[in-house]
């Protein structure tokens, strides 16, 4: 089964060194998205603007995927 990695960028650059096994790309997406709004969730926590930036690798370093977030929050 490939291996993907997860690297992520949030004003900071975060290179995912584990990775992790994906059988389809239907899951990878599934699973892309599912880190992307998990990170979203908690950094929107903290900030009333946030941009997240996920990149997706796959075992021989290729960018196969780029999911990018933006949150702006207005408080009234």
């Amino acid at each position: 089964m490939p291996r993907y990695f997860f690297d992520i960028h949030d004003g900071v650059d975060l290179r995912d060194e584990v990775g992790r096994e994906i059988g389809n790309p239907l899951a990878l997406r599934r699973e892309a998205l599912r880190v992307m709004t998990s990170l979203m969730a908690a950094e929107a926590e903290d900030s009333q603007d946030s941009t997240l930036v996920l990149t997706v690798r796959n075992e021989t370093g290729d960018g196969i995927m780029t999911i990018r977030l933006v949150c702006q929050i207005d408080d009234r």
